[in-house]
């Protein structure tokens, strides 16, 4: 019987629960052996209220959110090691160790590493929009798109171990500007600037989302919807478990949002097709390693 395996690179402590949780925690349930790569310490990020004189101990406060969330996930935890660069234009973006100053193919190395370790079938990582511009979402989309063609090339950081292996699919957690252009309605009727959203407002709700054409993969995970919510209740210091679905019938969320959709980067995907499973056509062989699309 056929081992699945995934691995998911993500930017920041809440990025798997916030964002793919929901398909995390299906295939963890599911037998899939799911493991889930955080890039940073979440140092940086903005804080919930009641954690406003938490600001020093952000990243161990981010760390334990982190691994309670991980472990109601089902998933498996690594840490890539570098500290939250925050959001544009955050002085944060200039301290030596922010992820965005790595050095780029070390930080490719380190998940050409996890990639041999594991031998994940199937990497899911941010879009190069980073979702919102995030510019940790879009490095650590660079990065992993990088280290996905590169580890299953013998040629390319031969002192890595273990042996090259290439996954079978690339897939990049998006969505629909569709739901983006609706949400835009609703606070333009309400007096407020999409374009100045956040808790800093310093979010562009018009520069955001993908046309629904651009969605290959869309993952139900209804009957797992407990289970994201208690994982994004674990990172209290982000808000986790509030926001305004609380106003609508858990019934009627499910069938609004108990969706998480994907565009698949490879094997390259034609506009309108439409998967259920991240798996599918998976086969039992690892491929030879294809071009870089970077």
């Amino acid at each position: 019987m056929l081992e699945k395996r995934l691995l998911a690179v993500l930017a920041h402590p809440d990025d798997e629960s916030f964002g793919l949780g929901g398909t995390l925690a299906r295939y963890a349930a599911e037998g899939v052996d799911v493991h889930i790569a955080i890039a940073t310490d979440g140092a940086a990020g903005s804080v919930a209220e009641g954690f406003e004189n938490a600001r020093e101990e952000l990243a161990a406060i981010r760390a334990k959110e982190l691994e309670a969330a991980v472990r109601i996930l089902g998933g498996k935890l690594h840490m890539l090691g570098y500290r939250d660069s925050g959001y544009i234009n955050d002085p944060a973006n200039e301290h030596p160790d922010a992820f965005i100053q790595a050095d780029e193919k070390e930080a490719v190395g380190r998940v050409v590493r996890l990639i041999r370790q594991i031998r994940p079938q199937v990497v899911v990582t941010h879009d190069e929009t980073g979702g919102y511009f995030h510019p940790d979402h879009i490095f650590c989309w660079k990065i992993t798109t990088t280290a996905f063609y590169a580890a299953g090339d013998p040629e390319q950081f031969p002192d890595i171990g273990p042996a090259p292996y290439q996954p079978q699919k690339l897939y990049y957690s998006v969505f629909s500007n569709r739901w983006v252009k609706f949400y835009i309605f609703l606070l333009r009727l309400r007096g407020q600037d999409p374009t100045r959203m956040g808790r800093n407002k310093d979010i562009d709700f018009t520069k955001i989302g993908v046309s629904p054409s651009q969605i290959h993969a869309r993952i139900d995970y209804r009957d797992y919807w407990d289970v994201k919510r208690q994982a994004s209740a674990c990172h209290s210091s982000q808000g986790g478990g509030t926001g305004f679905t609380r106003l609508v019938p858990v019934w009627a969320q499910k069938r609004l949002f108990g969706h998480e959709t994907y565009m698949r980067a490879y094997p390259p995907a034609q506009n309108g097709l439409r998967e259920t499973d991240l798996f599918a056509g998976i086969t039992a062989e690892s491929q030879p390693a294809p071009t870089s699309q970077l």
